[in-house]
């Protein structure tokens, strides 16, 4: 499984990539940009873990950490 890149999400502006994450964080239902398959949590057993998540269409996984990182080194 490769991790996906913030290059590859195609979001526009630093507020569209944020808000992304924070539907992550909260819980919401959200689809992968770059397929349109719902993500489902990376770490299944460890219920109180919102950090990584999966993508089973497209074999991404989506790191919250390394994405704020890219988020705040490329769109300041």
């Amino acid at each position: 499984m490769e991790r996906a890149r913030l290059a590859e999400l195609g979001f526009e502006n630093r507020d569209e990539a944020v808000g992304f994450l924070k539907k992550l964080w909260n819980g919401e239902e959200t689809v992968c940009p770059i397929c349109g398959t719902v993500l489902i949590s990376l770490h299944k057993k460890a219920k109180k873990d919102s950090s990584d998540w999966q993508c089973k269409n497209c074999d991404k996984s989506y790191r919250a950490m390394y994405l704020l990182d890219e988020i705040n080194e490329q769109m300041k």
